[in-house]
């Protein structure tokens, strides 16, 4: 956690601004990621600027996650003369460094960079499954944006994994009238905060060889979105494969395309999840019978906690039946009771303990990415 933590905090330094530091501006203006990067992979280069890492909060640990908030102490003035000696530190003043040595700097709500899921742009009456089968030339435009957020140690969903989970699922149908609403379903339920769309526009010529990348990210739970950026290399290159035209086009440009995500996410209108409870088959149980200590339905004793746990009051109910009853879509709020950030995971366990604890009814909850699944016995 502690890594993780201090690697969060050099990636808000060089590439987002931390305020209080060279006046909330990013460190780093010009890229060189054989330099950057080894701050963040393997070699660890971090280390050599860190002085000591003090917990703020306890580490809480929610399904596999572990969470804190720390300060972390660095030696600024190594930093930027290191910074500057490898040439990506392009600012003249030394403002509020000249006679610093070290500086504190708290991260006051644990900096989270977000998941993102690299989808193909769809056209009309395109999904994603078909365009990944039958479109090469997307495929790897796709693959190489990936490769890009993964380079910068941002957390990925791959697109063709999560249509295989949701295939063998057998929810996910390939013909062209579900195709809009089951890929929405498909992003909705895929566990990235942030989807990002790629489509690409070929540049074959005698002379040299480029494509252009036109990139758009959006929020996974409102749509909103939060950057976009069109990516033509200057130069032209002597190659007609696509990987490789693709990977320059990536190279140079993916870091601000990510400095702007980074910047206007913000997840503070909650999660959307999918919330699914079902009686098991061996079970008498059915959700119209009466629990807990008014005796209402099982059915209505959930409704109402979820109705008093979604953010806002937002939810939705497609549908009850005795053995089952889903709600297509909970917004879940952003932080718990603790000031942590809320995700799936922890709002599962909440379902859990209310159920067993307040209700007495046994069950068990597991999360596939934003989609929640309650077990009742």
């Amino acid at each position: 956690v502690e890594e993780n933590a201090a690697k969060s905090l050099f990636h808000a330094l060089f590439y987002v601004g931390v305020e209080g530091i060279n006046e909330g501006k990013p460190l780093i203006e010009k890229e060189n990621l054989a330099y950057t990067g080894s701050f963040f992979n393997q070699q660890a280069r971090y280390t050599f600027y860190v002085v000591n890492i003090e917990p703020v909060s306890k580490i809480k640990k929610t399904d596999n996650t572990f969470r804190a908030t720390y300060k972390v102490r660095v030696r600024m003035q190594k930093l930027l003369t290191d910074l500057k000696a490898n040439k990506v530190y392009g600012i003249t003043a030394d403002k509020g460094f000249n006679n610093l040595e070290t500086e504190d700097v708290k991260m006051a709500e644990n900096i989270v960079l977000p998941t993102i899921i690299v989808v193909p742009y769809r056209r009309a009456g395109e999904n994603f499954s078909a365009i990944l089968q039958n479109d090469y030339d997307r495929r790897i435009a796709v693959a190489k944006v990936q490769d890009g957020f993964e380079s910068r140690d941002i957390t990925t969903v791959d697109l063709q994994a999560k249509i295989d989970a949701v295939n063998r699922r057998a929810a996910y149908e390939q013909n062209a009238g579900a195709a809009d609403s089951n890929d929405k379903q498909l992003l909705l339920t895929s566990g990235a905060d942030v989807y990002v769309t790629v489509d690409m526009q070929k540049d074959i010529q005698a002379s040299g060889s480029r494509v252009t990348l036109i990139l758009k990210a959006y929020e996974t739970s409102s749509g909103n979105v939060l950057a976009s950026k069109t990516v033509t290399p200057v130069r032209r290159f002597q190659t007609t494969a696509i990987d490789a035209l693709c990977a320059y086009a990536v190279q140079d440009n993916i870091q601000p395309f990510l400095n702007d995500i980074v910047k206007n996410f913000t997840p503070s209108n909650g999660t959307r999840v999918v919330l699914q409870f079902a009686i098991d088959g061996t079970s008498a149980t059915t959700m119209n019978d009466p629990v807990g200590l008014n005796n209402y339905s099982l059915s209505n004793t959930v409704r109402n906690w979820v109705r008093k746990n979604a953010y806002m009051g937002k939810y939705h109910l497609q549908g009850v039946m005795d053995d089952s009853m889903i709600f297509d879509y909970v917004m879940i709020p952003p932080k718990d009771a603790d000031g942590l950030r809320m995700d799936a995971a922890q709002f599962a366990f909440l379902i859990e303990s209310y159920l067993k604890e307040e209700v007495d009814i046994s069950c068990a909850t597991r999360v596939d990415g934003n989609n929640i699944m309650v077990t009742i016995y």
